[in-house]
């Protein structure tokens, strides 16, 4: 999920330790990929997460997100990341045990879908429970920004990108703003550096 948030690189920053690099790269709107479903992390079977969640986590403050999945960076495995301008939260093999019945519309955007933002309706706050990267069971009440986040990215471990939570007027419209937005953009440059 991406939202401009300039505070959260250095909460980001505080977690990140020398590791072996892994080159992540992100699957863009329109990818088939982003429409399966993820496997279970399986810590017997594959291991620590540990490598994978400071490479997403890395990924993401370099991006400007506020949330990463690993099917975004190719890794269909259930696991994604979340921050909250002073936190980052690890979610493995991650579970929603209730959703609230009252509904909130907020705007979101995707680092998969770039520039795109379209205003999504969810619950205002869920229960959920996660595994951390050393496997134990966490069980936490969300709201706000984190619960919308981490519904968000759970969505992507479904296979559901944030373009199907909404209707195709809105969608569409969302898409003529950022075409629109880029032409300004484009215009703005050449307006700046004429070709000679």
């Amino acid at each position: 999920m991406r939202l401009l948030l300039k505070q959260f690189g250095t909460a980001i920053e505080k977690v990140m330790q020398p590791m072996t690099e892994l080159n992540l790269s992100l699957l863009s709107e329109g990818h088939s990929d982003l429409l399966e479903v993820s496997e279970e992390w399986n810590f017997r079977i594959d291991g620590s997460p540990e490598e994978l969640v400071r490479a997403m986590s890395k990924f993401m403050a370099d991006n400007g997100g506020v949330g990463l999945a690993a099917p975004q960076v190719g890794i269909k495995k259930r696991i994604f990341i979340m921050g909250n301008f002073t936190k980052l939260i690890a979610c493995i093999n991650p579970k929603i045990v209730s959703l609230s019945e009252e509904r909130e519309l907020d705007l979101e955007g995707c680092l998969s879908f770039p520039e795109l933002f379209m205003k999504v309706k969810r619950p205002a706050s869920c229960n959920v429970q996660y595994q951390t990267i050393t496997g134990e069971v966490i069980e936490r009440e969300l709201t706000g920004l984190e619960s919308r986040v981490f519904l968000h990215e759970y969505d992507h471990l479904l296979g559901i990108t944030f373009d199907q939570r909404v209707g195709n007027l809105s969608f569409k419209m969302a898409k003529d703003k950022r075409k629109k937005e880029e032409k300004r953009a484009e215009r703005k440059t050449s307006k700046q550096f004429p070709s000679t």
